[in-house]
């Protein structure tokens, strides 16, 4: 029973929170639709609960109406009532249609347009049967045309509240409802005073503080603009109206000092701009924001930045989910894979225990086919070391005649020459037999090969799932505010930190406005991610245009390098590449067994599948052992080649040399030279194989050379010296030359393939 309540507490405190949730937005909903009920502009009464109570649907739609209702009979006069409930009914009446008609193509015009047709006929009515006139009708026009205006708005808003979307990151769209939402509810609680103290001024001082708080200087001007404008069309004097803009670009900035220095500097500003007024609303004006100011304050701490993480960084816990739950998947089916492997090399090693030797089998044959029917089978048996002599000169390849048996045999038996002739034949198709098995028993290792890699290559998609790319929600918005700062329509942005630490900053604009450097603009954007980034790089997209931000590596690798065949011939035996990814630098060298185009094929395809592989993300354990069987099932001729390979991690300089039957390689430390020799096994010679590594850091100035035996013919000691000598000088391709020549000299006419690499670090 105890666990039983373990698990139902959870299911009672989430239902709790629900109905929490449920009943605070039919309350807010409700409250809405009383305040807009008596929105007055410009002396008119709009009554913009019809445009809410067509913008919701469900029980949003029943509360909104209802505080539309009670707001009209309780704040309006007989008239403006009539004129607020009548097309308050009939846009309910419209909405239910349309949800039972389940019509949801061009809804907001269909409701837009109900809406203006029944504020229009309705009020229209009531003009008629009193006195008409050509300036009330071009009123009831225009206060019809703002009803039905309106729905589209408090459509947008209703659509973000009940999708959750994140507020800092919505479109342009979205923001222009929310504001213009809140403006509204401020004009129609503009009339509602306490003492010269106005509700809506307070409640709107608030709002501006903790758009401020929550999103800075943008934020908090638009915010103080925007509301103030509000205001000051519901009858505060202008000039204190223009004050919240300027409290909310003040305060925006001190946000970043904390919610108390940005509460401090609204409450300044204001308090200066009551002293220039010098009137009794100004001082009102500084009473409102000091209120808002101390409940702001008062607010503890954690529930605003909950608000901030949760709300303009919402969490990802859905997707972490997801992306568990795919890792789990691959990591059981590299098992599953594995256990494949492991079942078909079981399945081997018993053919092979239940298959007899190949000798006995033959001795079995050639007495079954011979002494079966000889009649002295049973009175005579040949020696024991008789047929066993005869076996091995025949596996020495020698061919059976009478004479190779014992005199004694010869004697005795009738069917020599018949069981000559039989050895012959009958080990002549064993020997075709094991070649087969052989064979069989080869390809079984290679698909136990395959299978292994394969199961290798699922793990490592597994692990790197589960370690995932972090999200930086902080850093994309404080790229959204840079990008707005300087003048962009930004329609998403995406920060993200993959394992390998080249951070990515993805934005989507509208457009790139003509006057924007991209240069300052990258520079703006790297001190507020602290990171340094590259220029963008920029793409058309479906919606307007992509901007694609790099880290920017902290190390530059120039390279040189220079080769030589074997004899001077076309093909040499050695093959290398170089390359770079996002982060990290690459230098493959391959030298194939022998010389000349045999080895050419044989290196290049090593160096070739091994980088493709390395581009396409996989591990480079996972790379070898797929080279190492391509290699095995090229041909039926043994396929031998070294690999040596260089991964230079362009952030911090860790640099790690894997080796697989390579030559040595040489690096300079603190200007010392050092040797990094491993002993190793080429590729193409086992069906399995494994690197030997060796870490390192190259620093600035810091010099890697790799080579091929070519090279070495004559030792490694002058070869230090060259590289001592060389320093990290300017030219890595002549030092290149330099030391290809120098081998070849040393060497003489005979030489190997020869190829040398010099890598030099360089810090940006």
């Amino acid at each position: 029973m105890e666990k039983l309540s373990s698990f139902d507490s959870p299911d009672i405190a989430d239902r709790l929170w629900d109905r929490g949730i449920k009943i605070l937005t039919c309350s807010l909903y409700f409250v809405s639709g009383f305040i807009l009920s008596g929105a007055e502009l410009l002396s008119m009464k709009i009554p913009l609960s019809i445009g809410l109570a067509a913008a919701c649907t469900g029980y949003e739609l029943v509360f909104s109406a209802l505080g539309g209702v009670l707001g009209a009979v309780l704040r309006l006069n007989a008239g403006d009532a009539v004129n607020a409930v009548i097309p308050l009914a009939g846009a309910v009446g419209t909405v239910y249609v349309l949800e039972k008609l389940s019509i949801r193509k061009k809804r907001r015009l269909i409701l837009s347009v109900s809406v203006f047709v029944f504020c229009f006929a309705c009020k229209t009515a009531v003009m008629f049967s009193e006195i008409p006139s050509l300036s009330e009708f071009m009123l009831i026009f225009c206060s019809s045309l703002l009803c039905a205006g309106s729905v589209v708005f408090y459509s947008g808003t209703a659509d973000c509240i009940r999708r959750k979307q994140n507020i800092y990151l919505l479109d342009n769209h979205t923001l222009v409802c929310i504001v213009t939402t809140l403006c509204t509810l401020l004009l129609g609680a503009s009339d509602i005073s306490l003492l010269g103290f106005r509700p809506a001024r307070f409640f709107g001082s608030f709002v501006i503080l903790t758009a401020s708080y929550l999103f800075s200087r943008s934020g908090g001007s638009i915010a103080g603009i925007s509301l103030g404008g509000c205001i000051a069309v519901s009858g505060t004097s202008v000039a204190l109206s223009i004050c919240y803009g300027v409290c909310g670009l003040l305060s925006g900035v001190f946000s970043k000092f904390g919610r108390f220095a940005c509460a401090l500097t609204f409450s300044l500003t204001a308090g200066i701009s009551a002293l220039l007024d010098g009137s009794a609303e100004g001082i009102s004006v500084f009473a409102e924001a000091a209120a808002a100011s101390v409940v702001f304050t008062v607010i503890p701490g954690k529930y605003l930045r909950r608000i901030r993480r949760n709300i303009v960084s919402p969490s990802v816990k859905r997707a972490e989910s997801e992306f568990c739950s795919a890792g789990e998947r691959l990591n059981e089916a590299a098992k599953a894979i594995g256990s494949v492997s492991e079942c078909v090399a079981s399945v081997s090693k018993g053919i092979e225990a239940l298959s007899p030797a190949g000798d006995i089998m033959v001795c079995m044959r050639v007495r079954e086919r011979v002494c079966a029917e000889c009649p002295l089978k049973n009175t005579f048996c040949p020696e024991e070391g008789e047929f066993a002599e005869i076996t091995q000169k025949l596996s020495q390849g020698e061919t059976i005649r009478c004479e190779d048996f014992s005199i004694n045999f010869n004697s005795k038996c009738p069917s020599v020459p018949r069981l000559a002739d039989s050895f012959n034949r009958i080990y002549a198709g064993q020997k075709a037999v094991n070649a087969i098995q052989a064979n069989s028993a080869r390809s079984r290792e290679l698909a136990c090969g395959q299978f292994d890699w394969i199961s290798m290559l699922l793990k490592e998609l597994s692990d790197e799932i589960g370690k995932g790319a972090q999200v930086l929600f902080n850093k994309e918005k404080s790229a959204m505010r840079v990008l707005a700062d300087n003048g962009f329509s930004v329609l998403s942005v995406s920060c993200i930190n993959p394992p390998s630490g080249a951070l990515r900053l993805t934005c989507i604009v509208e457009d790139i406005p003509a006057s924007t450097s991209l240069s300052r603009l990258t520079a703006e954007l790297s001190r507020e991610l602290e990171a340094q980034l590259n220029p963008p790089k920029i793409r058309e997209v479906k919606n307007g245009k992509e901007l694609l931000f790099i880290r920017k590596e902290m190390f530059k690798i120039r390279m040189g390098s220079a080769a030589a065949s074997c004899g001077n011939q076309k093909l040499c035996g050695d093959y290398f590449e170089c390359f770079r990814t996002e982060s990290k630098a690459y230098i493959i060298l391959s030298d194939g067994m022998g010389t000349g185009g045999r080895a050419a094929i044989d290196s290049a395809m090593t160096v070739e599948l091994f980088s493709r592989l390395i581009r396409a993300g996989i591990s480079l354990n996972t790379a070898l052992s797929i080279t190492n069987s391509a290699l095995s099932v090229k041909s039926d001729d043994e396929s031998l080649s070294t690999l040596d390979v260089a991964e230079i991690d362009l952030f911090d300089g860790n640099t790690v040399i894997y080796k697989a039957g390579a030559a040595a390689s040489f690096y300079t430390c603190s200007g010392k030279i050092r040797t990094v020799e491993m002993p190793s096994t080429p590729l193409g010679i086992l069906s399995k194989v494994s690197f030997n590594k060796y870490t390192m850091r190259l620093r600035g100035g810091d010099t890697l050379v790799m080579v091929s035996d070519g090279i070495l013919g004559s030792g490694s000691i002058w070869l230090k010296d060259e590289i001592k000598t060389f320093a990290s000088g300017p030219d890595a391709s002549e030092f290149s030359e330099n030391i290809l020549e120098s081998a070849r000299r040393r060497c003489g006419e005979k030489f190997d393939d020869m190829t040398v690499i010099a890598a030099v670090a360089e810090e940006l």
